[in-house]
């Protein structure tokens, strides 16, 4: 565990750069805290005003009471991946700053220019139909890369409220509070089940009670998709949480073949086609099938992706631009 090489914040260096955990500086709650953007001085060119994500873990959420252990721990566990020579070159990963290890707060700090969580972006008109693509294809080649390494490496609590986009409308991951089987081997599989997300819980793991594998994580990508393509989120955990708001049970109630789950305003944007529209409500059926056997591999979900005609014919490129289309597209009503 290399914390040497990481900047030592206080709780007043955080309260100076997120304006004292200001509700503006929020950018959104996750897991086991919250996440606020801010701004510090740079850590490695000396220049005021540079970008960051500061991650706190929050010890009044309700997720920590179902923690066996503390967030100590879990700081711990997050330095040590982040710094993991594996996982610290990836471009969808969040890239470590420093650490904050006091009394009062126990954080982390990202080197990161947020534009908003994709908890938030999903039902937002900020990201266009190319852009949703492309953040969609970065995440799967991010589970492809942890899912191919020897020890394969499962995030376990994948989620949109914890992946930040940031201005490049790139996507980062920013929570490995619970990643297992590559790295850390601390935590069981009975309190992984716990505390994982229910809105991207893979079913057939929870009524069976197996192992969490890679079809697990394939389920929770598949979620993720879907509510990028259809413009869909589900609310933050609660006590009261009925099934019909989880987004995968909504997308099997609304599926019918060769028909696009695609958002009507996505739908104008340029670039859309509507034979990539039921071909990714198609791959996003297939990951959120209940039997993990009928679910395809991230590899087979890259390959997928990549053959969608917009980046097939833009090579792949982020566009920026609205309105044109290539030609009138039809739709599944």
């Amino acid at each position: 565990m290399d914390f040497a090489k990481l900047e030592v914040f206080t709780s007043e260096d955080l309260k100076a750069c997120t304006n004292n955990f200001n509700i503006k500086s929020l950018v959104g709650v996750i897991q086991f805290g919250k996440l606020y953007r801010g701004k510090i001085k740079g850590v490695t060119t000396g220049t005021e005003g540079q970008d960051v994500i500061v991650k706190i873990w929050d010890k009044k959420s309700e997720n920590m009471a179902f923690l066996p252990y503390d967030e100590c721990l879990m700081v711990k566990e997050e330095v040590e991946i982040s710094t993991n020579p594996t996982m610290n070159s990836h471009p969808n990963l969040a890239k470590l700053i420093g650490y904050c290890f006091e009394e009062e707060i126990k954080g982390v700090v990202y080197d990161l220019r947020p534009l908003d969580s994709l908890q938030n972006l999903m039902v937002k008109d900020d990201l266009n139909w190319l852009q949703r693509i492309n953040v969609v294809l970065e995440i799967a080649r991010l589970l492809k890369f942890l899912h191919g390494l020897d020890k394969p490496y499962l995030i376990y609590n994948i989620n949109a409220s914890h992946i930040v986009v940031d201005w490049d409308f790139k996507p980062k991951l920013i929570d490995f509070g619970q990643i297992g089987k590559g790295i850390i081997d601390e935590m069981s599989r009975q309190n992984k089940q716990i505390t994982m997300p229910i809105r991207c819980h893979d079913p057939y793991f929870t009524l069976r009670e197996g192992d969490w594998d890679t079809s697990s994580e394939v389920f929770s990508f598949g979620v993720i998709l879907l509510g990028l393509i259809a413009k869909r989120t589900c609310e933050l955990e609660k006590p009261d949480i009925v099934l019909d708001r989880l987004l995968h049970v909504w997308a099997k109630k609304e599926y019918k073949p060769q028909c696009s789950l695609v958002h009507n305003s996505l739908q104008e944007d340029w670039g859309y086609h509507a034979q990539d529209g039921i071909a990714i409500t198609e791959l996003g059926m297939c990951c959120i099938e209940f039997f993990p056997r009928n679910r395809p591999t991230m590899k087979d979900v890259v390959e997928r992706l990549e053959s969608l005609l917009i980046l097939q014919r833009l090579g792949d490129s982020r566009a920026h631009k609205r309105g044109k289309k290539f030609h009138d597209n039809a739709m599944c009503l």
